[in-house]
């Protein structure tokens, strides 16, 4: 009565499941982290170090891509610098990889641009630690409602698929990971956090590096079950003889183990396979030593062929059921521990803990506290001593192996993507359904590959986010100072100065610039020589724009320094030495100390000693109707000291040759009047100033030879000085 309610509870079990989901990890607009997932576990090597690899997309043109890892709490790990993960990144994705010890942390990515970091990211909690793959039987599988205890520590996680129903033989999902509650489900078919998780926190506690579990058990199965669907062989259920469910489902149980070690442990590594089973081999079978011994070795050994690689078996030593033991199993599990080099470690003796069961096969927590009460405590205990440093030291862990490279690549018509694999591999299967090495894209979206070797093994390639359009729109160039502003076709800046341009492009693009055989790949851009530059819009896909921006500069040469002269008793002359080419030209005047003299033309009034000096202003004009003004080095100081002996008026020259003389007053005089007199006193000529504030010319050539007095007077003003007019 016992065995038959025993069965028909393990059939009711067999068909339970459950399954979490965990969002995607979110990003900015220039850059996400793509892989891996948040709470992923690499496997450390035996000297404490693992590489993590990584990738993401990019969703700007970047210079550059560093990464580090920083802990998620102290103590928990070592935090590394920031190291360059790859240089000048195309295609709009980035990868690479980041050596670290042991630890808990938080893998930060940043991008770079000329120089400054521009953009990051972050995953949260990532490992390099431990992880295992359990498998065999109900004891290895576990159950709800017996008393399981889900792990203390945040560091114990297992893989989040649920193939209880589904029974798939193909890949998983990208891989999604969750901490190990108590009523987890450890994907692919682990039911609750049963020992797992009471184990993963002995071991994050004694080694303080994180665990992840994969569970593959299946409830029920014998070891011929085992071998027989590695052989791709129909396998009875003993215990559904006479059921529609008396055949396991295809390639079952051997698929799940097998499909963890070819997916799973490609990308995250492998410690060992944890093997807990030979119950049912025990009772009702009572398979022989060798029989048992033989399966175990080529189960073992079947792995190991169709992987390629050589993971370590750590084998639980199983016997118990219903009150019986069988030395026979005990002792083939020992054959097998106790070959030479084998890569299999002993596990725990387990024939020995709970007895009584909390059912006459399965392990239990009760709600008591009685000495053995505390079963699945006991067996995590147990397992713990397993593991201890001697295991550690002595099993081959297997490393995550590299993600493959992906290259993209624009068409040469600039409306499609093509993408490229490496092709070392035996076969190819797109997101978006295609099947070979090579695909060609045309439509945004995720497009990510899975690739497999001729063994089977699992490699995942970096997503592309292909965000539209594919070609970007044609750009647009604007001043730096007037962003968004689109500048004339036609620009000019001073000899000495640079044109600052901005390239306005759509978000994923950045502008490629041009100019004779010279190009240059940035959104802004200093130009100063003269010539045609065009602009085209490239985006991270390296798609360029059907048509480009176009700018015509002119630099004007150097605008020619003056040398000053002093022409007056209170006039100095700034004189080029050759032509501008622009109009008009003027010219800033100063004092030594600093101090702008208010004038402009060639000529000043003076009546300060001190050195003074000007520079020309002069400005061009397009033909657009655009003007510039364009400003010469500072001449050379003139020293001009005041002459007060002349009252405040100069007339000169005098004697004058000609009859044309200058006046030059000391003030400046408003509405003033130039009278010329006879010695006689008879007025000869006379001229109305309305502003007396610069030099005049007084023309006297009506004027015989001989000696006159000029007379020059306003308010407050009168001032007489004798001329000669010697012809």
């Amino acid at each position: 009565m016992k065995n038959c309610y025993l069965l028909k509870h393990l059939l009711v079990i067999s068909l339970l499941a459950t399954g979490t989901h965990l969002s995607a990890q979110t990003t900015n607009q220039v850059l996400k982290i793509t892989y891996p997932e948040s709470r992923a576990i690499f496997q450390r090597e035996n000297d404490n170090t693992s590489t993590i690899y990584l990738s993401g997309s990019l969703y700007q043109p970047v210079d550059s891509v560093q990464a580090r890892l920083q802990v998620e709490v102290a103590g928990q790990g070592l935090n590394t610098n920031w190291v360059t993960i790859q240089r000048n990144p195309q295609g709009g994705i980035f990868q690479g990889s980041i050596r670290a010890r042991g630890g808990w942390y938080r893998l930060e990515v940043q991008a770079f641009v000329g120089g400054v970091a521009t953009a990051s990211d972050v995953v949260r909690k990532v490992g390099i630690g431990e992880v295992f793959i359990i498998t065999g039987q109900s004891n290895a599988q576990g159950f709800q409602n017996y008393g399981a205890v889900g792990a203390v520590d945040d560091r114990v996680n297992c893989v989040a698929y649920d193939n209880t129903k589904a029974n798939s033989l193909s890949d998983p999902p990208a891989p999604t990971f969750q901490q190990l509650t108590a009523t987890s489900l450890i994907g692919p078919r682990g039911q609750s956090a049963w020992c797992w998780g009471y184990l993963g926190d002995l071991l994050v506690k004694q080694y303080n590096v994180p665990i992840l579990f994969i569970n593959t058990a299946w409830v029920g199965t014998t070891i011929q079950n085992w071998t027989e669907s590695s052989l791709g062989k129909v396998t009875k259920n003993l215990f559904a003889l006479g059921t529609p469910d008396e055949n396991f489902p295809a390639g079952m149980p051997y698929g799940n183990l097998i499909t963890a070690l070819r997916y799973y442990c490609s990308l995250q590594g492998l410690r060992a396979v944890l093997w807990q089973q030979g119950e049912f081999d025990n009772f009702p079978l009572r398979s022989t030593r060798q029989d048992y011994a033989n399966n175990m070795q080529f189960l073992v050994n079947k792995t190991r062929n169709d992987t390629d690689r050589y993971p370590a078996w750590v084998l639980a030593r199983s016997s118990y059921n219903n009150g019986m033991v069988s030395q026979d199993i005990i002792q083939a599990q020992n054959d097998v521990i106790n070959t030479y080099n084998n890569n299999v470690f002993a596990g725990p003796f387990t024939d020995n803990i709970q007895i009584p069961r909390f059912d006459p096969v399965h392990f239990g927590n009760r709600a008591t506290n009685n000495p053995g009460d505390k079963g699945l405590n006991d067996l995590g205990q147990a397992w713990f001593e397993s593991l201890n440093a001697v295991f550690f030291s002595s099993s081959r862990p297997l490393p995550p192996l590299p993600q493959p490279t992906i290259a993209v690549v624009c068409s040469p018509a600039a409306n499609s993507i093509n993408l490229t694999l490496p092709s070392l591999f035996k076969s190819y299967s797109w997101s978006s359904g295609q099947t070979t090495q090579n695909i060609t894209v045309t439509q945004p979206g995720v497009y990510r590959a899975t690739l497999k070797d001729a063994y089977g093994n699992t490699f995942l390639s970096p997503a592309l986010d292909l965000q539209g359009p594919i070609q970007p729109a044609t750009p647009t160039i604007s001043l730096a100072s007037q962003p968004g502003k689109v500048v004339d076709f036609q620009q000019q800046v001073c000899a000495d100065s640079t044109l600052s341009l901005l390239a306005n492009t759509s978000a994923n693009s950045t502008g490629v610039w041009s100019y004779s055989t010279t190009t240059s790949v940035t959104k802004a851009i200093k130009l100063s020589t003269s010539g045609s530059y065009t602009l085209q819009a490239v985006n991270v896909y390296g798609c360029k724009s059907a048509q480009p921006a176009t700018v015509n500069l002119t630099v004007r040469p150097k605008v020619p320094t003056p040398t000053i002269e002093q022409i007056g008793a209170y006039s100095l002359q700034a004189v080029l030495p050759r032509p501008t080419g622009g109009q008009p030209d003027l010219f800033d005047w100063r004092r030594a100390a600093g101090e702008v003299i208010p004038q402009t033309g060639a000529v000043v009034k003076v009546i300060v000693s001190e050195n003074y000096s000007a520079r020309t202003k002069t400005t061009f004009t397009l033909n657009s109707g655009s003007a510039l003004t364009c400003f010469s080095d500072f001449s050379t100081p003139k020293a001009f000291t005041f002459d007060r002996s002349n009252g405040g008026v100069s007339i000169y020259p005098n004697p004058s040759s000609n009859g044309m003389v200058t006046i030059e007053t000391i003030e400046d005089l408003v509405d003033a009047s130039v009278d010329v007199f006879s010695l006689g006193g008879q007025k000869l000529f006379s001229s109305q100033v309305p502003s007396f504030n610069e030099r005049k010319a007084i023309d006297l050539t009506g004027l015989s030879q001989g000696v006159y007095l000029v007379r020059v007077r306003s308010a407050g003003f009168d001032v007489s000085r004798r001329i000669i007019i010697n012809r």
